[in-house]
């Protein structure tokens, strides 16, 4: 399916959902999980050097992302939607830096943030589910490059 049909197809379900009183935040964990799937199947193929799978599935992974942030409403939703465009370039650069550099460890690295974001939408979602990992010690400092740049999925929900 070619991006642009991807794209309608996403605000096709963004629009129905929203219609018959659907909860959007559930629709951005379903479309979360869906780009984590692809980065790790793209990360399997691209240690298995399969390398036009491997591109079809960060391309699908991309035009999610890419769906997701052109979504962003800036004017009823800042800061958040500021932090959340910060993310999604931040992950979109991984996954072309995966590309370029053939590198799975990067494809994993998109995946965990988009894992972590996703956790914390999950909690709005479903404010009945226990969060599934501990939270984070006192004392802890994350100490990564892409801590500074990209907002923690704490972050992003707490601002929500």
């Amino acid at each position: 399916m070619a991006p642009h049909s991807l794209l309608k197809a996403y605000r096709d379900v963004q629009v129905e959902s929203v219609a018959h009183g659907g909860r959007g935040a559930e629709l951005v964990v379903t479309l979360y999980e869906s780009v984590c799937q692809s980065l790790i199947q793209a990360k399997l193929h691209q240690e298995r050097r399969e390398f036009l799978e491997c591109g079809r599935q960060s391309t699908r992974a991309m035009t999610i992302i890419a769906g997701l942030r052109d979504t962003l409403d800036f004017e009823q939703g800042e800061p958040v939607a500021s932090n959340l465009l910060k993310f999604y370039n931040a992950v979109l650069s991984k996954i072309l830096a995966a590309q370029t550099r053939n590198d799975p460890l990067l494809l994993q690295e998109a995946s965990d943030l988009v894992q972590s974001v996703s956790e914390a939408w999950s909690q709005l979602a479903f404010p009945e589910r226990k969060p599934l990992v501990p939270a984070a010690t006192p004392g802890h400092v994350e100490t990564s490059r892409s801590s500074a740049a990209v907002p923690s999925g704490a972050g992003v929900a707490a601002a929500v």
